[in-house]
């Protein structure tokens, strides 16, 4: 008869961890953060800044390159993105090299009239190919490492408190209720 009773216990509660960690998956825009902002409008332009205020309904970056800071409302954006920093990319440099080097070293070999292929009166091609897919491989490792890009992960506002109180710099007070049905 336990058993029956704490049944339905036990799923509540393994249902309240898994409606957390869904949420933790939630990226959340910050202050000083690097942001890619995506108009609502379809003729405008991608706007990438860092975050200098940011309240529940608002958004005011500093764009790219320096200028003038711009004020977004929620309601304008189609999407957000915040930058996650940037990576190399000397594992995808390293198989494009390796695939050139294994390409061109099957290549020559396929010529019936190239000495350096043979090794040892045998058909060397697999130990060419190898040498060229290491020596690619390792100039494309290099170069790849140097190729550094950016990872951006899609973001959303802070959620907005239920009560909030806030003091403005001239003096004023302001004081906001949330309620979500």
């Amino acid at each position: 008869m336990t058993i029956r009773r704490s049944a339905p216990f036990a799923i509540a509660l393994l249902l309240t961890f898994a409606s957390a960690l869904q949420a933790s998956d939630t990226t959340f825009v910050s202050q000083g953060a690097r942001v890619k902002l995506f108009p609502a409008q379809p003729s405008a332009k991608t706007i990438t800044g860092n975050v200098t205020d940011l309240a529940s309904d608002t958004l005011v970056i500093v764009p790219e390159g320096g200028g003038e800071a711009l004020t977004f409302d929620r309601r304008d954006l189609r999407k957000i993105e915040v930058s996650q920093g940037s990576k190399g990319n000397a594992l995808l440099g390293l198989g494009v090299g390796a695939g050139v080097g294994i390409g061109l070293a099957l290549a020559v070999c396929s010529a019936d009239d190239w000495t350096y292929c043979a090794y040892d009166d045998s058909d060397g091609t697999g130990a060419f190919a190898a040498i060229g897919a290491a020596l690619f491989g390792a100039i494309g490792a290099g170069a790849g490492a140097l190729i550094k890009t950016e990872r951006w992960n899609e973001a959303e506002f802070p959620a907005s408190p239920s009560v909030a109180l806030n003091v403005g710099k001239d003096g004023s007070v302001r004081l906001a209720f949330s309620l979500q049905l």
